[in-house]
């Protein structure tokens, strides 16, 4: 989850934090169910919970970071160039290469993006910085 995602959040949070002491305060007509608040902001908590990277340190950022050079090293074999993709009319073939780029390196691009989270949660790495020019 990105920083402005969770901070969308936690702001939605306070506002049901703040209307349900509005409730218990005596605010209000009555209309609103306490217990539908408390379920939603539970909610929130479990989403921000379940969706926030782990902070890595350690042996643990060591490792990840040596799989992350594999990866990089993994991705890029067979990747087309920007040339390939921003031309695919002068470079035939071009389109065909990068599906079959993609079908073959799924899981791979899958776990490195996974590992950006937990290594840049504010600034993910993106694959596309592994694509050669020419």
């Amino acid at each position: 989850m990105s920083p402005s995602e969770v901070q969308s959040l936690q702001d939605e949070k306070r506002e049901l934090e703040a209307t349900e002491r509005e409730i218990q305060d005596g605010v209000g007509d009555g209309r609103i169910d306490a217990t539908r608040i408390r379920n939603e902001i539970r909610k929130i908590d479990n989403v921000i919970g379940d969706r926030t990277p782990e902070r890595v340190s350690g042996s643990r950022e060591t490792s990840l970071r040596r799989e992350e050079e594999a990866l990089e090293s993994k991705i890029a074999d067979g990747m087309p160039t920007r040339d390939e993709m921003a031309r695919p009319t002068k470079n035939p073939g071009a389109v065909r290469k990068h599906m079959e780029w993609c079908k073959r390196n799924q899981a791979s691009i899958e776990r490195y993006v996974q590992i950006q989270r937990q290594l840049r949660p504010l600034e993910p790495k993106s694959i596309e910085v592994l694509r050669r020019e020419k």
